[in-house]
């Protein structure tokens, strides 16, 4: 018997030395020679036959805007998804998280004027009229455009951090047009947002003793200024270490959205450089406006409200959306604590979300709900 073992035995290790070999080889081959890593998103992304894969531009407040528009089914009610920064376009990002949120919305992903492709149909130069009440009424004016296009009464609309800011307004101007307003690391106060994140990134700094956390954030108190002011570069030094300790993305180290953004099958190279020169752009245009916000007296609402919120958000930090939400009055509202995660609660925690969305938020859109019903009869 071990006579024909043996070479069984002997092949069976040529086999294997080969597929290394092979491999290997395979490696050690130019990027260029193999598959597209943005083909390969794209394959995978791909929506169903009789969906909706749209990338185009819109006409909005004079100069065109890029959107993103993708869903299984056109039944499915409308998603409107509005970024952060000012100026973080999440439509490269949206990969990481998206697709099965396909199934249940339409999603519509829009960089914003300063932002990612619409940045780069500027020729990255910065618009003049550039303002918060001038990109809210551009995503007031694509609302009116999606409901026109797409043949609904109402729309989802999420905000997340800036965005948030943006999606409270328009909730506000114009709650008809929404089934809900859903917040992500929503913004309450400019001011309180910046000094608690400040206290809480120091405890944490503290509370781990990485001494050069806490001497380099010490070193730029007062923060924000005695007068409430809040310079930018003192911004930049605490989110340095809100980052790098776990309260932008909790549990890391590091936010790697330029590596996301480069694998995006929706971005050219030149469109990733457009992203990140448009959210420097527009951070020095808007942080003072944008950190003039104060919500504390907005709590009446027309339409429902839901907020996702980290619990380890310290970028918006989530005690004081909580506390801030716990006096909203509105038809319908939650408050959902996501757990392990921190201020990207849609990218660290999707399923968590796509399910809490779904169970809880979808149903507000009865005409999808029972398209959806008789979907399923029809298929019995």
């Amino acid at each position: 018997m071990t006579s024909h073992i043996r070479p069984v035995i002997a092949l069976s290790g040529a086999i294997v030395f080969l597929v290394l070999s092979t491999t290997v080889a395979h490696a050690n081959e130019p990027l260029r020679s193999r598959p597209d890593a943005r083909a390969a998103v794209a394959a995978a992304q791909k929506v169903a036959p009789g969906g909706i894969d749209e990338l185009r531009a819109v006409r909005l407040g004079g100069i065109d805007q890029w959107i993103s528009v993708r869903g299984n089914d056109p039944r499915n009610p409308i998603l409107l998804f509005i970024h952060g920064g000012p100026g973080a376009a999440m439509m490269a990002e949206s990969w990481t998280f998206q697709r099965p949120w396909e199934d249940f919305f339409t999603v519509v992903q829009w960089d914003q004027r300063g932002a990612g492709k619409t940045f780069s149909s500027a020729k990255r130069r910065l618009d003049k009229s550039l303002s918060v009440g001038r990109i809210q009424a551009d995503g007031e004016e694509l609302i009116a455009l999606l409901l026109k296009t797409y043949k609904k009464d109402k729309i989802f609309l999420m905000g997340h951090s800036f965005g948030s800011e943006l999606g409270v307004r328009i909730a506000q101007h114009h709650p008809e047009w929404l089934y809900a307003y859903i917040g992500v690391g929503q913004l309450v106060n400019g001011q309180l947002n910046e000094a608690i994140g400040y206290k809480e990134t120091l405890a944490e700094a503290e509370r781990v003793g990485n001494k050069q956390a806490i001497e380099e954030l010490k070193a730029i108190a007062p923060y924000p200024e005695a007068d409430g002011t809040i310079p930018p570069a003192k911004t930049m030094a605490e989110r340095k270490w809100d980052v790098a300790l776990g309260g932008m993305i909790y549990g890391q180290s590091d936010d790697d959205e330029l590596l996301r953004r480069s694998m995006s099958p929706l971005y050219s190279d030149y469109d990733v450089q457009s992203s990140d020169l448009g959210e420097d752009a527009s951070f020095n245009a808007l942080w003072k406006e944008a950190t003039a916000v104060d919500f504390r007296n907005t709590t009446q609402f027309k339409c429902p409200v839901f907020i996702f919120a980290g619990a380890h958000d310290r970028t918006t930090p989530t005690t004081l959306s909580k506390e801030w939400f716990s006096h909203v009055q509105a038809p319908v509202k939650k408050l959902f604590i996501i757990e392990n995660a921190a201020h990207y609660v849609v990218n660290e925690a999707p399923g968590d979300v796509l399910v809490d969305l779904v169970e809880n938020v979808r149903p507000l859109d009865v005409a999808a709900r029972t398209a959806r019903i008789r979907g399923i009869g029809d298929a019995r």
